[in-house]
């Protein structure tokens, strides 16, 4: 199993809102690395994509609620994973978020993608910042 946890963000913005924008996966495409991401399609409810027309992922939206995101793999994604997305109210105008991915793939494939994926993280939560933030 391999864990992935993004460094924690703080968002100038409220969580409710937060929550909202992460809801919506047509949005994910904005907090994607452009140049890294091809065949990118979506809805409210799912994305798929290709990461350097090597692995698809496919992301489904399992649950919300007012501080948690949980989406899944879907079918044509080539691992099974899971990701958590954490909203942590800390004002009624800030926020901190934080994407956890746990992803069940065999040690050869977790050596190739641990490290890009956790840079991927690591970007969509610095995007999310940029993304929602209220100056």
């Amino acid at each position: 199993m391999l864990k992935i946890k993004s460094d924690s963000i703080f968002v100038k913005s409220s969580a409710k809102k937060c929550v909202e924008y992460l809801c919506d996966l047509n949005n994910y495409q904005f907090l994607l690395p452009k140049d890294k991401i091809n065949n990118w399609q979506s809805s409210k409810d799912f994305c798929i994509f290709s990461i350097q027309k090597a692995y698809t992922l496919d992301i489904v939206k399992e649950f919300s609620n007012n501080d948690q995101i949980l989406l899944k793999s879907g079918v044509k994604s080539q691992f099974k994973f899971c990701i958590k997305i954490k909203i942590k109210e800390k004002s009624p105008n800030s926020c901190t978020t934080q994407i956890i991915c746990e992803a069940n793939v065999n040690p050869l494939l977790k050596v190739m993608v641990g490290k890009p994926l956790n840079e991927l993280f690591n970007h969509m939560a610095s995007n999310i910042e940029k993304a929602i933030s209220v100056d």
